[in-house]
């Protein structure tokens, strides 16, 4: 590069660009630093402009070229820029900046022209960033355009915003600065209020700008840019650096010292170590580099390091003059190590001692300029602690210096900073943190005895094959962590030098032996091909080891873990030798609601959810008996055995086989016991069987059948509903929701599955726990109502279609209540009062011969009345007698208990008591017809008196209803 600049010197009709490029932090301006350092400042053929890439102001910036440029006429500039940036306070420059932009969308960019080839996006780019600058008025002046839009409040207020693209443009002149390379300043979506409602009110009435404005919302991005472009004119102008009248410009500076050098017969060598510095100045730097010497102005010899993105953008008329281009890649750090070496003893020598040497480089040769701080740190003697120093840290050969020791590093720490640093680390990167920022922190804590701290776990490659427990080898205190980030960084998991063990005011443990992590150089013979094992797996467990010390577990590890993890211990449940069935059905359900995958809790940074409030919960943490557990579940699913020379992959070094199974057999054990205990409280022990059981039993009674029938649990479970009489009105809900219950198998056989042994090919529940649910079910009949409510509420979860069923029945049994006592104490009284005593079949007998003997005489009525009397008296036949009708005439107080209970008789009393009407109806109407006809009246008179006395007797007996029955229910 530096002969490619010496080489142009001498051509006077033409300028030299060479460009240096690539990546961010490649070493492009250390390439120009170099150069810059190499040139001869006493050769009388050029003049040397040099801006280095530093922390400064753009005025600072401005002041270095204007001084550094021969010729006068500068004072005057730097008057303008101090005048306009020193009277003007940074709000105000950002407002002058933001009507300056206005002004150069209105009146100073010009629209683009079509260009020769240009392409159909081009064409459609350039029609837009022309109808972006808006329509031209009979003045010149540019309308409904995108100055317009500028001036509306809510884009102005967020133009003007802190952090927006202005604000820190004009940070950048009141304050210092450090750019990095990629940071290209350019408007950016936020800079406009694109979801904001307030522009749309703003617009109201104004239909063209609000069109636009729409436009810009939709495609932001030319906007974005033109605004770039009218940034780029109003800088120069708010600065001062242009004016209206006759000040000296910045090219004007350039022109006058190309003049004054071309006369003088010298050359203008420029140097920029960055070029995107220059930001939204650098107009007038393109205008000189397009601008060819001609006869009165010096050639240019430019040097500039710019990123491949900025570089791109050049304006065309700068990208055709570059003369060369100089791409810097990652092959410039072919020896890291060398490279890390020699800035480490950069850095020992000094920053004065270092620019002295340099001063005193002559000619062409710069080998061996600096000296090697290790063999000269003494007055030019060796370094008093060089020998141990070099024995325990290691040293590297670097050409011109010789032997440079690593300290604070060795070889391996080297190889781990590097390699933390990635494979496409630049040079800046390794400066930044391998030697910079690695180098202040250490000297920090080793002067306090704290080093390595736990930073450096981020500083270099923290990369594990084994696990942290094994690599301390059992050493605990208040050293542990720091011995461990030394074992790994600079023992690279084996052992640590004792002269770095001192340095960093370690103790390692007596007698630890170093641990090879790579094959003995001296391998046995090689096997028969016949008998030659396949080749091992790569172990996974150093994923694992990672997350201990503060990686993230992967998440298909992790996802693995949780499954072998869940089967390992479901598998050893047992919950079927307590008769709880959890293989399919509800059992399996109610298992899988409680415990599954996420039961097994990785932290916050494992994918997926945790287990929730109700679930069992285990808490993997990152300690060593945990690790322990883990890795050898992980061995055990990969391999089903415990023999280290069998497995699949390398057995894990420094773990025992027999202390892994018993560790993770007793962990196992540990889960497998909090499981079952969950699942048997979840289900009640019993309880949930009991729940089935009793809820099927109240809606068998609830449907009409005795409650004297649903006594043992062999009747409950192989009733079916009862075909009994219909419901009355009020209970036809209730018998509904019973009737649902009977016809839902789930719940049938929900017993099967918490409470019964399963046998047998089908494994079908075979054996059921019959003690205590029979006793459970002559607690469900004491108080049914009860027992319905307590099965809501505590199998809501549990179990919820169950729990939804007693809820619906209990519910309907409660709301149907007042309607079924009336009804049944409306029906007592009719009976009591119209059998007056009688047995209803008693009652029937005469009333159907009083009947028949009528419709053969034709007395009979009414006249079509025959069929319904003879219903009715089927009706009342079917009317039980000895029912404690009386119990339900009194005033004593039922409840829902007593509505329930009694199904199995209300039904037909009720239907009975209407019956009895029927039947009281016709017998009148007959007696009435037989008393207006004679000859036969007198003897149907004495038939029908019969009736009378007959009903009067069962009336009687009706009143005695009940009481038996309010007995057995309380």
């Amino acid at each position: 590069m530096l002969d490619a600049l010496l080489s142009g010197i001498g051509d006077e009709d033409r300028n030299t660009l060479i460009a240096v490029t690539g990546g961010s932090g490649a070493g492009k301006s250390h390439v120009v630093r170099w150069v810059h350092a190499h040139l001869d400042k006493a050769d009388e053929r050029y003049h040397v402009l040099y801006v280095p890439r530093a922390v400064q102001t753009i005025r600072e910036l401005l002041r270095r070229i204007v001084v550094g440029l021969p010729g006068d006429g500068g004072e005057e500039f730097m008057e303008r820029i101090d005048a306009a940036v020193g009277n003007t306070g940074p709000a105000e420059l950002q407002d002058r900046l933001l009507e300056e932009m206005r002004f150069a969308l209105n009146w100073a960019l010009e629209p683009q022209l079509p260009r020769d080839g240009e392409s159909e996006k081009e064409r459609e780019a350039r029609e837009e960033r022309n109808s972006l600058l808006g329509d031209t008025d009979e003045l010149g002046k540019r309308r409904n355009g995108l100055a317009d839009l500028l001036a509306l409040p809510p884009v102005n207020r967020v133009l003007l915003r802190k952090e927006g693209r202005l604000h820190r443009f004009v940070a950048s002149v009141y304050e210092e600065t450090s750019r990095r390379d990629g940071e290209q300043e350019e408007f950016e979506p936020e800079d406009l209020p694109l979801r904001e409602t307030g522009v749309l009110r703003a617009l109201a009435g104004n239909a063209d700008l609000k069109g636009l404005w729409e436009i810009v919302r939709y495609d932001p991005a030319p906007a974005l840019d033109l605004l770039d472009e009218a940034l780029r004119k109003a800088v120069p102008r708010a600065l001062g650096m242009r004016t209206s009248g006759s000040g000296v410009t910045l090219d004007e500076l350039f022109r006058r010292s190309r003049q004054l050098m071309r006369k003088q017969g010298k050359e203008l060598v420029l140097l920029f170590e960055d070029l995107a510095q220059f930001g939204l100045i650098d107009g007038e730097l393109y205008d000189q580099f397009a601008t060819q010497p001609g006869d009165d102005l010096a050639p240019l010899r430019v040097v500039f390091a710019v990123t491949d993105a900025p570089y791109n953008k050049l304006p065309e008329t700068v990208q055709t003059r570059i003369t060369h281009q100089f791409k810097i890649e990652s092959s410039a750090l072919a020896d890291r190590e060398a490279f890390v070496a020699r800035y480490l003893n950069l850095v020992r020598v000094g920053r004065k001692d270092v620019e002295s040497a340099w001063s005193r480089v002559q000619g062409d040769s710069t080998e061996g300029w600096v000296r090697n701080a290790c063999d000269t740190r003494e007055d030019g003697l060796p370094c008093r602690v060089r020998d141990e120093c070099h024995a325990g840290f290691g040293t590297v050969e670097v050409s011109g210096l010789g032997r440079v020791g690593l300290y604070p590093y060795n070889d391996v720490a080297v190889r781990r900073s590097l390699n933390n640093r990635g494979k496409g680390a630049t040079p800046r990167d390794i400066l930044d943190v391998c030697v910079s920022e690695t180098l202040i922190e250490a000297d920090v804590h080793i002067g306090r005895g704290t080093y390595p701290h736990d930073r450096v776990r981020d500083r270099f490659d923290f990369t594990i094959r084994r696990s942290k427990d094994t690599i301390l080898a059992g050493h605990t205190g208040e050293q542990a962590d720091r011995l461990f980030r030394a074992l790994v960084v600079w023992g690279d998991e084996s052992s640590l030098n004792s002269i770095v063990a001192d340095a960093f005011a370690l103790e390692v443990p007596a007698g630890r032996e170093p641990v090879s992590l790579t094959p003995p150089k001296d391998s046995p013979p090689e096997p028969d091909p016949a008998e030659k094992p396949l080749p091992l797996r790569p172990s996974p467990l150093p994923q694992l080891f990672q997350w201990q010390v503060g990686d993230r577990l992967p998440d298909s590890e992790t996802d693995l873990y949780r499954g072998l993890l869940h089967r390992l211990v479901r598998s050893r449940l047992d919950l079927e030798y307590a008769l709880f069935h959890t293989a399919s059905g509800e059992g399996a359900r109610i298992l899988n609601e409680i415990f599954n995958r996420t039961s097994f809790d990785f932290g916050k940074d494992a994918r997926g959810r945790r287990a929730g409030t109700g679930k069992v919960l285990f808490s993997i943490g990152r300690d060593d008996e945990t690790i322990r557990v883990l890795a050898a579940a992980r061995w055990f699913h990969d391999n089903g055995h415990w023999v280290p020379e069998n497995g699949v992959w390398p057995w894990p070094e420094g773990y025992d086989p027999f202390d892994l199974m018993v560790r993770l057999e007793c962990r196992l054990d540990d889960w497998a016991d909090q499981v079952r205990t969950a699942f048997i409280e979840r289900v009640r022990g019993r309880g949930l069987a009991r729940a089935a059981v009793g809820t099927r039993a109240v809606a068998l009674i609830a449907a009409g059948l005795s409650p004297v029938l649903v006594q043992r649990l062999d009747d409950v479970m192989t009733a079916g509903a009862p075909a009994s009489t219909p419901a009355t009105p009020s209970w036809v809900e209730a018998d509904r929701a019973a009737r649902d219950i009977l016809l839902n198998p789930s719940i049938h056989d929900l017993v099967g599955e918490v409470a019964a042994v399963r046998q047998g090919d089908t494994g079908a529940a075979e054996l059921v726990d019959a003690v205590e649910l029979e006793e459970g079910l002559k607690q469900t009949l004491r108080a049914p109502v009860v027992f319905l409510r307590n099965v809501v509420q505590e199998f809501r979860e549990a179990a919820p279609v169950l729990a939804g069923s007693a809820d619906n029945l209990v519910t309907a049994v409660e709301e149907a209540t007042p309607g079924q006592l009336h009804e049944i104490g409306t029906a007592a009284e009719a009976l009591v009062l119209g059998l007056q005593g009688q047995e209803p079949a008693s009652v029937v007998r005469t009333a159907r011969e009083v009947g028949r003997r009528a419709l053969e005489t034709g007395f009979f009525r009414p006249a079509d009345g025959w069929n319904a009397f003879s219903d009715a008296l089927e009706t009342l036949n079917s009317v039980p007698g000895g029912l404690p009708l009386d119990e339900y005439v009194s005033d004593r107080q039922h409840d829902a208990s007593d509505a329930l209970t009694t199904q199995h008789w209300t039904r037909v009393a009720v239907r009975g008591a209407g019956a009895l009407e029927v039947i009281r109806r016709s017998m009148m109407a007959t007696r009435l017809e037989c008393e207006r006809n004679d000859g036969v009246s007198g003897n149907l008179g004495e038939q029908a008196q019969d009736v009378r006395q007959k009903l009067g007797q069962a009336r009687e007996h009706l009143n005695a209803l009940g009481s038996a029955e309010e007995e057995n229910d309380g």
